[in-house]
């Protein structure tokens, strides 16, 4: 079983997260099937608790998430 890329988490993954270092962007999307290791995989808790750098966007593209409902993430 995967667990969240978190330190000291073992909660099950929910999404797998990218930072897009070009275009200043947090992307959020769904689980991938296998883990790579240039990606984040993380647990409901961290993907909402998650804070991206300062002036960088947050793209969810997660299915079942309306666009319009990015996580509360400060920025």
């Amino acid at each position: 079983m995967r667990s969240c890329a978190k330190m000291r988490c073992d909660a099950e993954p929910v999404a797998t997260v990218s930072l897009r270092y070009a275009e200043r962007q947090v992307a959020i999307g769904d689980l991938l099937p296998q883990r790579d290791r240039h990606l984040l995989d993380l647990c409901r808790e961290h993907v909402e608790r998650m804070t991206p750098p300062v002036g960088w966007t947050v793209h969810d593209s997660r299915a079942g998430v309306p666009a319009d409902a990015e996580p509360a993430l400060a920025v």
